[in-house]
């Protein structure tokens, strides 16, 4: 394997270029800057009071500014531009219309619930929208030339700030790219390090498997992200290269699972040793991805190789040394044929990790991947069809059910408003109730202590900035703020609301400062938002247990296009890549929500725990499918192909019966997962190994069938 040796050689700069390198903290300091620009070109050409509105409009069109592919920023700015200088306009002219200004924030908080439904990026807008409602109605009603000058100012510096955005956005269009790889190999990274504690015979078998499932699911996220953005646009030679970059690091990635296929057996094995040896090379791969992040940051490749060789060897000679004795009994056989498969895999995976580095460094000729594959197929497809509305207007649509309680959470919100006027303040009451709630609790839960401590923390920063900070010096916290928002956004939402806490206090402040600071009101007004968000989360609500059995079936759908490609001797590589990335896809889902339900009162343990062998089972299903396609590569010339076609076409039709027939029917597990014989078997027997491969296939089928059942019948 390949490694840096030019950077410093001290252990505090690799961490430091690791801990940089991010999409997140890049995406902030970019925020930041835009920030600063308009704050200082603003100020110098209009004054302090211009400023600050047009601030405002600023903070409000960064909330939309995240990582993603080009071509779709420019009509998601100009339409968040655009509708949050309406809706600061019109709860700016209706601030002292209780009538008007209610139905706005109810017509408000609905729509923004509803377009959710076009996803996450759909959500920003609503949130840069009740953002906006809020720091319209901060003050007293304006005439209508005062507010349609504000409401100018306020676009105007919403529009500055997409301008600058898009302009930053083209020139390091290239470097984000490069980052979001960055990205997938720290996911990488992180999941060979869950891998390599999976080998670790001092750890719990189950808890250890499950949090391997977890870095996969992170892994999946991660990689389609990475594909939205790399593989967008026309292809230049850069471009190209982590194009085949991110395919070889898929291959890595599927040779790497396939090593799991036998997992169990080796954990139950008395071999502590070579285990341990195992989780030392794969905890050394694990060091290799992070050594490749810090070069792909640094852009220089002076590095040499790494031989794991050595480590491949002495696991080699161990295992030569228990052939020299005759197994005890069944079970010793098995083992030793599953170290011995299992080594196999890792010679696989030190040369797929060779290769990867080399697409890194650029030290093989670049493949035209769009010749090869159609990779628009494997990005994300996005739609602002109207349809998608219109499917949402049913009461058992989660989204309906979640605008209905978010506009009905808003409205009591703005009712208390105007009960209490002197001791609450309806927009941050508004703005904290919609920053809390999300359509499922699980996030919501989260969200709110979250909220509640970083809006804390966040009024003491703010009173002590306002105290001791002369003039205009806590604009530039402002500034720093809003990129420190954006960077942990969906990182570490208590750093985010920490500091959206801090720039929205001191926007508020400059903007009307004879009414503030407020600072213990507003730790009351966060008190009654996250008491609202929580309560009329129970009204309507979409649990996701009821969303278990359609992402299940989801799951079983998957496994079988899968199945049916990975057990195909020459499948088109299009079709088979795609039924790969949809079948991760479907365990992460299914993963996200088993994490979910553990918040949801009134979970039943049991069902989770079901949930959890099912993903399990799951995993290692994969890992079996990833390495029969693996052998099928490494070891063609070996294999019959007529031979080949006949006991694959057998074992597809077998797995595709089990999985797609009435799982209900299915009551009990499976027996004991035994493929015995297969120490007899000499190196070169390809195609007894892989029939014996092929029947631990339908017996996990059959497992995971099973599982399948019992989750959907709770």
């Amino acid at each position: 394997m390949l490694i840096l040796i030019e950077m410093p050689a001290t252990a505090f700069s690799r961490r430091l270029g690791l801990a940089l390198f991010r999409l997140h903290i890049e995406n902030g300091i970019a925020v930041a800057i835009c920030m600063a620009v308009i704050g200082v070109g603003f100020d110098l050409a209009f004054g302090l009071s211009v400023t600050v509105l047009a601030y405002t409009g600023a903070v409000c069109a960064s909330v939309v500014d995240q990582p993603s592919r080009f071509s779709i920023k420019p009509p998601i700015f100009a339409g968040t531009v655009l509708a949050t200088g309406l809706i600061s306009l019109l709860a700016a002219l209706s601030g002292g219309a209780p009538i008007g200004l209610g139905l706005l924030v109810a017509a408000l908080s609905f729509i923004a619930a509803l377009i959710s439904a076009y996803g996450r990026r759909a959500l920003g807008v609503g949130v840069a929208a009740v953002l906006a409602l809020v720091l319209g109605m901060s003050g007293q009603k304006d005439t209508v030339p005062v507010a349609l000058e504000h409401a100018a100012i306020f676009v105007a510096g919403g529009a500055a700030y997409a301008v600058l955005a898009l302009v930053m956005g083209a020139l390091l269009d290239s470097r984000n790219r490069r980052v979001v790889l960055g990205e997938a190999l720290r996911a990488f990274a992180n999941y060979l390090r869950a891998k390599a504690e999976a080998f670790d015979p001092a750890e719990t078998q189950k808890p250890s498997l499950r949090a391997l499932i977890e870095a996969n699911g992170v892994l999946a996220e991660n990689l389609q992200i990475a594909r939205d953005m790399i593989y967008a646009g026309r292809m230049t030679n850069r471009r190209l290269q982590y194009a085949n970059a991110l395919t070889s690091l898929v291959d890595c990635f599927e040779q790497i699972l396939s090593s799991d296929a036998d997992i169990e057996i080796l954990r139950r094995s008395g071999h502590r040793h070579l285990l341990r040896r195992m989780r030392s090379l794969t905890a050394d791969f694990a060091n290799d991805i992070e050594n490749l992040i810090v070069e792909l940051a640094a852009r220089r490749y002076d590095i040499a190789a790494i031989d794991h060789h050595a480590q491949l060897r002495a696991i080699a000679d161990e295992m030569a040394r228990l052939a020299k004795t005759s197994p005890a009994d069944a079970e010793e056989e098995i083992a030793r044929a599953a170290f011995s498969s299992t080594h196999t895999k890792l010679v696989r995976a030190v040369a797929q990790l060779d290769r990867l580095a080399s697409v890194i460094r650029r030290a093989e000729p670049l493949t035209d991947a769009k010749r090869v594959l159609n990779l628009a197929a494997f990005m994300q497809q996005e739609t602002t069809s109207p349809r998608v509305l219109l499917a949402q207007f049913r009461i058992s649509s989660p989204t309906m059910r979640y605008a209905i309680r978010l506009t009905l959470a808003m409205t009591a919100g703005y009712v208390i408003t105007m009960l209490f006027p002197n001791y609450v303040h309806g927009g941050w009451i508004l703005l904290t109730t919609a920053l809390i709630m999300r359509a499922n609790y699980s996030i919501t839960r989260q969200r709110r202590n979250d909220r509640v401590l970083g809006t804390l923390l966040g009024c003491i920063v703010s009173a002590a900035l306002i105290r001791f900070l002369p003039g205009q010096w806590p604009l530039a916290v402002v500034i720093l703020s809003v990129g420190i928002s954006h960077a942990f956004g969906v990182v570490n939402y208590r750093i985010t609301a920490l500091a959206a806490s801090i720039s929205a206090l001191l926007l508020i402040h400059f903007m009307y400062p004879g009414t503030q600071p407020l600072f213990f009101e507003r730790i009351v007004d966060t008190l009654i938002g996250a008491a609202l968000a929580t309560g009329f989360s129970f009204l309507l609500p979409s649990w996701e247990r009821r969303n278990v059995p359609q992402l299940v079936n989801n799951l079983i759908k998957s496994d079988c296009a899968f199945a049916e490609q990975a057990l195909t001797r020459a499948p088109v590589e299009q079709t088979y890549r795609l039924a790969r990335r949809n079948a991760l896809d479907s365990v992460s889902a299914l993963s996200s929500a088993a994490r979910r339900l553990l918040d949801e009162p009134g979970a039943d343990k049991r069902a989770l725990a079901s949930l959890n062998e099912l993903l399990s089972a799951n995993y290692l299903f994969a890992s079996d499918l990833a390495s029969v396609r693996t052998a099928l590569l490494a070891r063609a010339s070996e294999l019959d192909t007529q031979s080949t076609d006949v006991v694959l076409s057998a074992a597809r039709g077998i797995v595709l019966d089990t999985l797609a027939e009435d799982r209900q029917a299915r009551a009990e597990r499976p027996d004991h997962l035994r493929r015995r014989g297969l120490g007899e078997l000499p190196d070169t027997a390809a195609l007894p190994f892989l029939r014996r491969r092929l029947l631990h296939i339908e017996r996990s089928a059959r497992n995971v069938a099973a599982l399948a059942a019992r989750v959907t019948s709770n």
